[in-house]
């Protein structure tokens, strides 16, 4: 170049990307993690997730938030920060002192490698062990609800009124609860009241389902107002009760090791998903780049809308090149390259149109 050195314009333009991807990326962050943080905030003031908790799952979220917010950050830095200097003619001034479509590729280049590796990394492994350690906490929250969160003397009311479960008293083992009453509504509209001497919990399952085994006692079940009621004694009752769970669960497919995933339609298609999104973030990257020209006179935010357009767009056949996948509808062994093949043209194509001396 004639009016400004290689490394010096390398620097500016990157400046330009890297201050609106990390701002971007602080908005989208926040946002994220702001939805995450009141849906644990109003589980612990209901009292099924212990505060000092809170800080931790947030934590555990956020790879996987980062690994999908950090590609579409990246997208909006490079049509935000390239779309100003177009505007602002400054891209006019390095083209005529030389700047090439392929030489602002090579300025670019390592940024882009850095972000889509940042992202492979948390795709391919610190996701998958955050979403395991999630797991683990989780089972562990869920031992605390339902019968287990029991207080003495107090009404417990579950699933938005369905079930509510009182008990006297609860023994030293934390197993065992006394004078027991449980009403619940049944799937088909009934009431069902229970009361018992004494009651043995186990822990809840996967789905939430904890047993509990009733002694010495009678069960009501009939429709509310109506003066038809079955009645029966029991000496021992056994009887499932579903806890509300404490947080939505992962896929357990989502929460294996890369290395762990077989060859079965479901796991291919996971195995795909993670290698794609450094490809995605690449290829995005290249979209934003040749998508990010304006007209001085049309300012910086031309394109955005647009953009907006093309990423989205690109996101949902993604996942719909997934779904197919794991349908068995397209082959394991194309996995999700249709979708970045397709994609990758269409940027390689604009990015020789951004090159041709008519684009200016």
């Amino acid at each position: 170049m004639r009016w400004i050195s290689a490394p010096m314009g390398a620097r500016y333009i990157n400046r330009q990307v890297l201050g609106i991807f990390l701002a971007a990326l602080a908005v989208l962050l926040t946002i994220a993690l702001g939805d995450k943080l009141i849906q644990l905030l109003e589980k612990a003031a209901a009292g099924n997730i212990p505060a000092d908790k809170v800080f931790y799952i947030v934590m555990l979220r956020i790879p996987e938030l980062a690994q999908v917010v950090i590609p579409f950050a990246l997208y909006m830095g490079l049509i935000m920060g390239l779309g100003r200097l177009y505007s602002s003619q400054e891209m006019s001034v390095l083209r005529s002192g030389g700047l090439s479509t392929p030489t602002l590729l090579l300025w670019l280049a390592p940024v882009i490698l850095f972000v889509s590796t940042l992202v492979a990394f948390s795709s391919l492994a610190v996701t998958p062990m955050a979403k395991q350690a999630f797991e683990r906490e989780l089972f562990e929250l869920q031992k605390n609800v339902g019968i287990a969160a029991l207080q003495p003397g107090i009404f417990r009311i579950e699933n938005s009124g369905r079930q509510v479960t009182f008990s006297d008293a609860i023994g030293d083992d934390k197993q065992t609860i006394l004078d027991v009453f449980i009403q619940r509504r049944l799937d088909d509209g009934r009431q069902m009241t229970v009361w018992a001497e004494r009651g043995q919990r186990s822990d809840p399952d996967a789905q939430g389902r904890q047993l509990l085994t009733l002694e010495n006692g009678r069960r009501y079940v009939g429709q509310a107002g109506s003066p038809s009621f079955e009645a029966m004694s029991f000496g021992q009752l056994a009887i499932s009760i579903d806890t509300e769970p404490v947080l939505e669960r992962v896929r357990d497919i989502q929460s294996m090791g890369s290395a762990n995933l077989s060859g079965s339609l479901a796991h291919r298609a996971e195995w795909h998903w993670r290698i794609g999104w450094p490809i995605f973030c690449a290829i995005l990257a290249l979209l934003a780049i040749a998508n990010s020209a304006v007209q001085p006179r049309q300012g910086q935010y031309a394109r955005v809308g647009s953009a907006m357009v093309w990423m989205l767009t690109y996101y949902l056949v993604l996942m719909l090149n997934r779904w197919l996948v794991e349908q068995g509808l397209v082959p394991g062994i194309l996995g999700l390259w249709p979708a970045h093949l397709v994609f990758g043209l269409v940027a390689a194509r604009n990015l020789y149109l951004l090159g041709r001396p008519t684009s200016q």
